[in-house]
């Protein structure tokens, strides 16, 4: 930890609270999203095309907040997200039909979307040194929204189905009401002069800008990492409630419990305790590649693992790698950002790892159609091709 956030625990905290509150507007809607749409319809192919709005939304925007963040600072644009955040939950469980519904969802990942400007502020707050610890710091707030959110979804349904969605908007006022009174700016707003410039690019989806080579080829190569990692997480995400209630025959209520134990509680600890001291004896890179290579091998053994404690030791694998990987490698991209740009170039980064979402949220679902463990053995071997890149191309993703 550097010595700013040791001067603003404050402001650590509410940013931790803020991702983890936006993580969990992505997954609470995912355990109860199929009895909470037959309320509207009985068509399954709702389901996967409300799960893509928000990081439809997120994808499109997440690079105009993090611009717009870099030019009039991060305060701002972390207050309306909260704000915002908390009306579009509100919105969810009012929903009169189902075009509200798809509203509701779109409007939690445009305000979502500002999770890179949230990374941004820790990055302000650290030095080049305390970087992977506060991104570790980052991906527990993660991990612990996307367990939360899949925990709350699953048991506070059983009070009601809108209950997840009204507590969620409760926590993001009560967090925007804090925010608002204690969270101090974490830097200046640019000079007037260069308000509104670049405004053109940064409305253009990350995966738009990769594709036309508006990037150099070493923002890129991280852009299409990201895009490939969290495509291939996504698996675990959407189908492993599927995937226990069809190998094992689990309900909603074990799922989470299962998926908040020995899942999401590794990954925080990891994040939070082991990577700060880990990348301080390894370094970003190497601990990337053992990160995600534990990654693919968990995520591969859930493929084969028919009984329950072959997929406890799976999962374990699989939480271990995710929470040594993502910050490291966040980290590592942190550094290869001009200070100016950090907030955009955080935020496109952001894109990338929601448009992999986007795009699993519809693929895993037809995967899994050729057996329960399916869809893991695809994102283990994705994974993997992902590891191959990165070494590879080790030299041009270095610093300099």
């Amino acid at each position: 930890m550097s010595a700013d956030q040791g001067r603003h625990p404050w402001a650590v905290a509410i940013i931790f609270v803020t991702i983890v509150i936006d993580l969990a507007a992505f997954s609470i809607p995912l355990p109860v999203l199929p009895a909470f749409l037959r309320r509207f319809s009985e068509a399954s192919w709702h389901v996967p095309l409300v799960t893509s709005m928000y990081p439809l939304a997120l994808v499109l925007f997440v690079g105009l907040w993090g611009w717009l963040s870099d030019r009039v600072g991060r305060r701002p644009v972390l207050l309306l997200s909260l704000l915002g955040t908390a009306g579009s939950f509100l919105l969810l469980a009012l929903a009169p039909n189902l075009t509200v519904v798809y509203l509701a969802r779109f409007a939690s990942g445009f305000f979502g979307a500002s999770i890179g400007t949230a990374q941004a502020y820790i990055t302000d707050l650290t030095d080049t040194e305390g970087r992977t610890e506060g991104m570790g710091l980052v991906g527990a707030a993660s991990g612990l929204g996307l367990v939360l959110g899949t925990a709350m979804g699953g048991t506070l349904a059983s009070a009601g189905i809108t209950w997840p969605f009204l507590m969620s908007a409760l926590v993001a006022a009560i967090n925007f009401v804090l925010a608002a009174l204690i969270l101090p700016e974490s830097r200046p707003a640019l000079p007037g002069d260069a308000t509104w410039r670049g405004l053109r690019r940064a409305l253009v989806p990350a995966p738009l800008l990769v594709a036309a080579n508006v990037h150099g080829p070493r923002t890129r190569l991280y852009l299409l990492i990201f895009l490939l990692v969290f495509f291939s997480f996504s698996a675990l995400e959407a189908i492993f409630p599927l995937y226990a209630s069809l190998r094992f025959g689990w309900d909603e209520l074990r799922i989470g419990l299962f998926m908040g134990g020995a899942f999401g509680a590794v990954l925080v600890l990891v994040q939070w305790l082991v990577v700060g001291p880990l990348v301080r004896l390894l370094g970003e890179p190497l601990l990337t590649v053992a990160g995600l290579i534990g990654l693919a091998a968990g995520t591969l053994g859930l493929s084969v693992a028919y009984t329950v404690p072959l997929m406890t030791v799976a999962t374990l694998v699989l939480a271990v790698g995710a929470g040594l990987a993502f910050p490291a490698f966040t980290s590592l991209f942190s550094k290869v950002c001009g200070a100016d740009e950090a907030g955009e170039v955080l935020s496109q980064s952001q894109a990338m790892i929601q448009t992999g979402r986007a795009i699993g949220s519809l693929f895993w679902g037809w995967v899994l159609t050729f057996g329960a463990g399916a869809p893991f053995a695809v994102s283990g071997l994705v994974t993997l091709g992902a590891v191959a890149i990165l070494v590879a191309a080790g030299r041009t993703l270095l610093p300099r």
